[in-house]
């Protein structure tokens, strides 16, 4: 297909721009932690859920409030919805500087980036079924009140896949023992105490009163506020480690980052593969090197 070259030299200088560079992309999908946070925020704020609506309502009552804040509720439903679109990228930016520290298994951080995955319908779930209550707030306050359990318990009862998270993160903090690691040790400490904070949510369903309802210190003030400041904390350090990478990239750990070149029993191994022959493992390990060298 023919184009003009005005149109050719556009794509070019955008292609080579610096906003387009790999840098700048890390940086936009680090962004991503603190907007998908403050979203999320934003949404129970717009929907007047910031105290949340008392678990011992009635059923007219509830159905009440949605009927007199029905589009705060639906604003604050698309906004929920739209925090997982930037939690997704602020995930796999993580996973993708977490590959720079030397000797961490590749299912440390496959583990990281699946959680995240499954993480995202927290966002998501929720906002759906927010958006499905004030659909029709003309409804019966019976399946009004149904679908309101059934937001406030989707919401903050599933912690485990950030805990996960947060437990694969520090390890790779923990495990970098490198003069100028690319995380401080502080923020592998805070994400591990962090997740133990949300666990009070697990019974979430078993009270409609005091600190372990949906509307309690336990189950919502501390849990949403450790939550979104986490978000907020490590966007910013890491964007810090995406500004210690070369321009250029840098080699990525070893295939088999769990083999210690001065093994013995590798060497042995390795003489019974045969005169003249080599293993798998060395012949990876000298095609890394050479890459490294033309590099």
């Amino acid at each position: 297909m023919h184009r003009p070259a005005a149109v050719t030299n556009f794509w070019a200088n955008l292609a080579q721009s610096r906003w387009m560079t790999p840098h700048a992309f890390q940086y936009y999908c680090a962004v991503s932690g603190i907007l998908s946070s403050a979203l999320f925020l934003f949404g129970f704020v717009a929907a007047d859920f910031v105290s949340p609506i008392k678990p011992y309502w009635s059923a007219e009552q509830t159905a009440h409030h949605y009927r007199a804040h029905t589009n705060r509720i639906r604003i604050g439903a698309s906004l929920i919805v739209l925090s997982g679109l930037f939690y997704m990228p602020f995930c796999a930016a993580i996973s993708s500087q977490m590959r720079r520290v030397p000797n961490l298994h590749y299912v440390v951080q496959q583990l990281q980036l699946s959680a995240a995955a499954a993480g995202l319908w927290t966002f998501i779930l929720p906002g759906i079924i927010l958006a499905t209550t004030s659909y029709r707030p003309e409804r019966s306050p019976d399946i009004t009140l149904a679908l309101n359990d059934f937001f406030w318990i989707c919401t903050l009862m599933p912690w485990q896949t950030f805990m996960v998270q947060n437990f694969c993160f520090s390890y790779a903090i923990i495990i970098d023992q490198r003069k100028k690691p690319l995380f401080p040790k502080e923020l592998a400490i805070y994400n591990m105490i962090v997740p133990f904070f949300w666990t009070g949510s697990t019974g979430i369903h078993f009270s409609k009163y005091g600190a372990g309802a949906y509307n309690g210190a336990i189950t919502f003030w501390v849990l949403g506020v450790t939550f979104c400041f986490q978000l907020a904390l490590d966007a910013i350090f890491l964007m810090r480690a995406i500004h210690s990478e070369p321009v250029g990239g840098e080699q990525i750990v070893d295939l088999f980052p769990n083999r210690i070149p001065k093994d013995p029993e590798a060497g042995a191994s390795g003489s019974r593969t045969g005169m003249g022959h080599t293993s798998f493992l060395d012949h990876t390990s000298s095609n890394g090197a050479s890459m490294a060298k033309d590099e």
